[in-house]
C-alpha cells in the first residue's frame, strides 16, 4: 500500500511541469504572432475612433484596388447597395452592382497587375 502511494506521489510530481503555464517566449510561437496576440489582448486599452476616422480607414482599404473594384468598394463603404445577413448569422454581406461593356472590362483586366498587400505596421 505504501509503495502504491509512493508511486502515485512520484507520478504526480513528474506531471507538474506539464501543467505549468508557459509564456510565449518559452514556446515555439512565432515572435510576430506573439506580438500580435499581445496587441490584441490590449484591445480594451485602445483609444476610440470617431465616425469620420472610421470612414477614412474603410476608404483607405479600397485605395489599392483596381479602378472598377475601387468604385464599388467605396460605394459599399458609404452605405450604398444592398445589405443582407446578420452578425449573429455569421456576417453582413454588402453587394453593389456596376454594369459596364464587356470590351471595357476586358481592357481593364488586361492592364491589371497582381495585388500586393502593404507591410503590416507594428
Amino acid at each position: 500500500m505504501k509503495r502504491q502511494l509512493l508511486m502515485l506521489a512520484l507520478s504526480g510530481l513528474l506531471s507538474l511541469p506539464a501543467l505549468a503555464q508557459m509564456s510565449p517566449a518559452q514556446t515555439n510561437l512565432d515572435p510576430a504572432a506573439a506580438r500580435k496576440e499581445m496587441r490584441n489582448a490590449r484591445g480594451a486599452q485602445l483609444t476610440p475612433v470617431t465616425q469620420a476616422q472610421g470612414m477614412a480607414n474603410e476608404l483607405r482599404r479600397c485605395a489599392n484596388l483596381p479602378a472598377f473594384y475601387k468604385t464599388d468598394c467605396e460605394s459599399r463603404v458609404r452605405g450604398q447597395g444592398a445589405t443582407s445577413g446578420s452578425v449573429i448569422g455569421g456576417g453582413l454581406i454588402k453587394e453593389s452592382v456596376t454594369t459596364m461593356p464587356k470590351a471595357e472590362l476586358d481592357e481593364q483586366l488586361k492592364g491589371m497587375q497582381p495585388m500586393t498587400m502593404p507591410a503590416p505596421s507594428n
